[in-house]
């Protein structure tokens, strides 16, 4: 027969394990208290924040871009990203701007504006989302499309927090369909490594993410860091002899259009173990 326990015993117990026992079992404690968090981290709506980028062509400074995501209401909000460059003696600015709403734990774009300045060229796109029809409706170099959509698809810059949400998931290949005028492009994200990187917010752990094959024209390099919601702190473009590269100078989040108080900006860290 087992001898009762007595009050206390449990402690005891443990306490008179060897050192590297204790360190072992407060370890697990911790690590599965922190899985909790994370877990309900990635399930809520995202945090409205404001990001500066730094941009460079083939290593020369390009200009910026700024990045601000804000909540409405409850369960809407609208994204934009403004980009200022100088390419030799062209200037370009490209606005976007998205309106979307969280459901279900799901992204769901309503709306996509896109305009586009490089001297005295000027471009416009939109894209307007009826959930309700399953259709998308806009223009694109002028010319007027509509096509079927299905639960997932994203915009221009919905995308970003779609790969966020999926890192903070754990996920090594991301892949989504992206309305862009009157096709469906594939955009598909391949895990490369687990990567200490030197940014402005200090030396971070980030997740390299890669779009496109080593044989294709454009490819496109993001690295993600848990430190600040699994946003990406720089992204490189390349394409064919043309390199540009976006570095995150600061960002600050707020729940203040919501009145709730911002969490920590402290997120998982991901497996530093190689695909």
């Amino acid at each position: 027969m087992h001898r009762p326990i007595p009050p206390g015993g449990v402690f005891m117990k443990v306490i008179s394990l060897r050192k590297w026992q204790q360190r072992a079992l407060v370890c697990l404690m911790a690590a599965l208290m922190h899985t909790q968090t994370f877990a309900d981290d990635c399930g809520s709506a995202p945090i409205p924040y404001k990001a500066n980028y730094a941009l460079t062509r083939n290593d020369k400074p390009a200009g910026s871009m700024q990045m601000v995501l804000e909540r409405n209401s409850a369960d809407t909000f609208s994204y934009r990203m403004d980009t200022r460059a100088k390419w030799g003696v062209f200037r370009s600015y490209i606005h976007q701007q998205s309106a979307f709403t969280w459901k279900n734990g799901m992204l769901r774009p309503d709306r996509f504006r896109l305009t586009q300045q490089v001297s005295f060229y000027k471009r416009a796109e939109s894209v307007d989302f009826d959930w309700e029809t399953m259709r998308a409706t806009g223009t694109k170099k002028r010319a007027d499309f509509e096509l079927e959509i299905q639960p997932g698809m994203q915009d221009k810059l919905t995308i970003y927090l779609l790969l966020a949400r999926a890192l903070c998931d754990g996920e090594k290949s991301i892949d989504a369909a992206v309305v862009s005028g009157p096709v469906l492009k594939p955009y598909r994200y391949r895990l490369q490594a687990m990567e200490s990187l030197d940014t402005k917010l200090g030396r971070l752990p980030t997740i390299h993410l890669r779009r496109g094959g080593p044989n294709s024209e454009k490819q496109t390099d993001l690295w993600h860091a848990a430190e600040i919601h699994f946003l990406p702190v720089k992204l490189v473009y390349r394409n064919r002899d043309k390199v540009i590269t976006m570095n995150l100078i600061d960002i600050s989040f707020s729940e203040a259009n919501s009145g709730a108080e911002a969490p920590s900006i402290a997120g998982k860290r991901a497996s530093a173990s190689q695909p």
